[in-house]
């Protein structure tokens, strides 16, 4: 059952997506809620302040549980500053890993006190990596459940492996393109145009989470599946699509 009565707020921090559309499915998706879109959480005018506060909280090395510290230069300010701002390249993208819980405070800072009595989902670009003590490094990841959620567009792309087939190929020295050109379609890339409704069915993770403490589902077919692989988002985001029964019981929804 429901914990929180508080309507979904979601919030951009240089996704680069229509928030529109992901807000017009939350409303759809959870009616009794409601959703909004605030727009940008950084103004253009706070956009440099408030990277410098980020700089601290970056990853330097993934496979050492340690952060970058306040130490930093320009280029490497711009660099974040082009991600807050939602005009980041790849490698602006690549080369900035942010601490997924120290992200969260940060954007709750941004939010305040309203980020514990309503549903807020920060949409970023920004990849948000926590420790995986499974692989004994930092791990890109698609959400980072809290207060507030964090919906990474880019931890779709670099958080679940790619096909083991997509690996072997690159292994036995195809290029990365003609890898990718193999194995088209059955993992997401930068700028890819399904990103938008991958991110509907993570964002739909980050609700669950605050509803009822559990974002994720056991059933692969299900949209709240916590994908570990490329094949298994793009099965349960866009060849099924949908919330198991299951879920929708458990909130009173169906």
């Amino acid at each position: 059952m429901p914990v929180k009565k508080g309507r979904i707020k979601l919030w951009d921090l240089g996704s680069g997506l229509e928030l529109d559309h992901v807000c017009a499915y939350l409303q759809e998706t959870f009616p009794k809620l409601g959703c909004a879109s605030p727009g940008p959480l950084v103004p253009p005018d706070r956009v440099l302040h408030f990277s410098k506060g980020l700089m601290s909280i970056r990853i330097p090395n993934l496979k050492r549980q340690e952060l970058a510290g306040r130490k930093h230069t320009r280029k490497e300010l711009n660099s974040v500053a082009r991600i807050v701002r939602g005009d980041a390249s790849k490698d602006d993208i690549l080369r900035n890993h942010f601490s997924g819980p120290s992200l969260q405070h940060a954007l709750g800072s941004r939010i305040g006190a309203d980020r514990f009595s309503d549903i807020n989902i920060v949409l970023t670009s920004a990849l948000a990596s926590t420790w995986d003590r499974a692989d004994d490094r930092y791990r890109p990841r698609t959400v980072v459940c809290g207060f507030p959620s964090i919906v990474s567009t880019s931890g779709a792309v670099e958080g679940p492996d790619k096909p083991r087939g997509y690996q072997v190929a690159r292994m036995m020295g195809l290029s990365d393109d003609e890898a990718k050109r193999k194995y088209s379609g059955r993992f997401l890339e930068h700028g890819d145009e399904r990103l938008t409704e991958v991110v509907m069915g993570l964002a739909a993770q980050a609700v669950f989470y605050d509803l009822t403490g559990e974002p994720f589902c056991e059933a692969e077919n299900c949209r709240l599946f916590n994908a570990r692989w490329q094949e298994q988002l793009v099965k349960a985001h866009l060849e099924h699509g949908g919330i198991c029964d299951h879920h929708f019981r458990k909130l009173g929804i169906r």
